[in-house]
């Protein structure tokens, strides 16, 4: 009989740690283990891990925010933790779990549930946190006093944790995300997609994540404007991502400076899709202008892994995945005409970008592929569990 992994999430949408979470629990089928998930709420994330023949149950999960910390949060946290860690033992029937799996620094209940059932933690950090210092300093906190191993996703999430907890080295393992491509193109689809944004002449850039305040949107809009300026009328840009819910400004911001930019008709906004390869498979190059360090980035692998040239900002994880002037092009963050002159460039270069392009999945396929997440994560279960 297999081993469960409990995995723990915060959230049911199909962005970064959503993703991770769905290829992990449904890579496990080869294994001696086998995943079951509690999520807080239905999405399109519960919708594919049952689709992958993955247990998923919905259910409360107590989450670590900025309001943990204020008064009203430490008040209502017995509660919420009372809630969530019955939650847990109802979903679970009595059977017994291998490993309790805490996927991103937002979930709270499953290392209180790992503690008080004496049950191994692995706590997953997709995230870099610097402010403030409260947080920057209290989350690895959390990890020495509640986690029994960490999986950090990148070389620069590692050095976060470990400068901040030194005491974590000895339990605190990166493991690189890892996809693969299991749906091969629609070709229709995908000259449908690109017949509405972008003629067969024009380039066509994508930013594809969620709409918040640094993933660099504003940023790429600036970039457009400039080289608008400089001439460059055959470029067009897709934005592809959602808003968090009550965040409808950040949305509302970005349609605003799109409309003062002399770029303005080159841009084109989609909300949220669930068929990403679409996006990868009609565009031209891919842009991640994160203005903060991003803690991986898997829409450069996605990018990567569809053969298409990343240009990114050269900070966080993004440093792990991009080979500059190789696999793609990274240029000094928040300086909009940095990213301009790479846009420049790839634009200019039919054959660069295809180069680029290929050396990209050849580079995933070796680094960043899900067998070799997963066989790494299995061996953490494995020693936790020996």
């Amino acid at each position: 009989m297999k081993k469960i992994i409990l995995f723990i999430h915060q959230g049911a949408e199909l962005y970064g740690s959503d993703k991770v979470l769905l290829n992990l629990a449904a890579g496990l089928r080869d294994t001696p283990y086998q995943a079951l998930v509690i999520v807080p709420f239905d999405g399109p994330l519960v919708a594919e891990l049952r689709a992958a023949g993955v247990e998923t149950h919905i259910a409360p999960v107590t989450k670590v925010s900025r309001a943990l910390f204020s008064p009203r949060g430490l008040l209502s946290l017995p509660v919420s933790l009372f809630k969530a860690v019955r939650g847990i033992s109802k979903a679970l029937a009595g059977r017994k779990v291998a490993v309790v799996y805490s996927n991103t620094l937002a979930v709270l209940s499953g290392a209180v549930w790992a503690k008080l059932h004496r049950a191994p933690h692995l706590w997953h950090v997709h995230e870099i946190l610097m402010h403030p210092t409260l947080i920057r300093r209290g989350f690895p906190l959390l990890l020495r006093l509640l986690a029994d191993r960490v999986v950090s996703n990148s070389s620069l999430t590692t050095r976060w944790l470990l400068d901040e907890q030194p005491a974590l080295a000895s339990r605190t393992v990166t493991v690189w995300n890892g996809i693969d491509r299991t749906e091969g193109s629609d070709a229709a689809r995908v000259a449908a997609l690109r017949d509405e944004v972008a003629t067969p002449d024009e380039v066509l850039v994508a930013l594809v994540g969620r709409i918040n305040h640094w993933k660099g949107h504003l940023l790429l809009v600036e970039a457009a404007g400039m080289l608008y300026q400089r001439g460059y009328r055959q470029m067009r840009y897709l934005i592809v991502g959602s808003i968090f819910a009550q965040q409808e400004h950040f949305l509302t911001g970005l349609q605003e400076a799109i409309a003062a930019s002399p770029a303005r008709d080159q841009f084109t906004l989609r909300g949220f899709t669930d068929s990403i390869w679409d996006v990868w498979d009609a565009c031209d190059i891919a842009v991640v202008p994160s203005t903060e360090p991003e803690p991986f980035g898997m829409v450069a692998i996605e990018a990567m892994c569809a053969a298409k040239p990343v240009i990114a900002a050269g900070h966080g994880g993004l440093l792990d995945i991009v080979e500059h002037e190789v696999s793609g092009m990274l240029f000094e963050p928040r300086n909009s005409a940095a990213l301009a002159d790479a846009l420049a460039k790839l634009a200019d270069g039919v054959e660069l970008r295809k180069q680029m392009g290929q050396a990209g999945k050849l580079r995933q396929q070796a680094l960043f592929s899900l067998d070799s997440q997963v066989s790494k994560t299995a061996g953490i279960y494995a020693d936790m569990t020996a």
